[in-house]
């Protein structure tokens, strides 16, 4: 078994605004905590219960629905998570 990392809260703000933003770029309803939508690019995935920024292989993976037993494959500070998040959110809407 892989080690697990507690998430910040303010990364796990950031993931709830990336998968809303999804949401809405595939014009799907609100975001449903059970139900988050698949997306994929060449910068990050998401899913029903896993986030993957391929960048640096970073997964973070929740139980049944966004929130519940939140963890992270890696160790990552504030600042790390905000990057990662930001470079997201930029492929989203191919910003450069």
């Amino acid at each position: 078994m892989s080690t697990q990392y507690e998430i910040f809260r303010d990364p796990f703000r950031m993931l709830i605004l990336l998968a809303t933003l999804v949401s809405e770029k595939q014009n799907e309803p609100a975001l449903q905590f059970d139900k988050v939508p698949f997306f994929e690019n060449d910068t990050f995935l998401i899913q029903h219960d896993k986030f993957v920024y391929k960048k640096n292989l970073t997964e973070i993976t929740w139980f049944q629905f966004l929130g519940r037993d939140i963890v992270c494959s890696k160790d990552l500070s504030r600042e790390e998570y905000n990057k990662m998040f930001v470079d997201c959110l930029a492929s989203l809407y191919n910003i450069t």
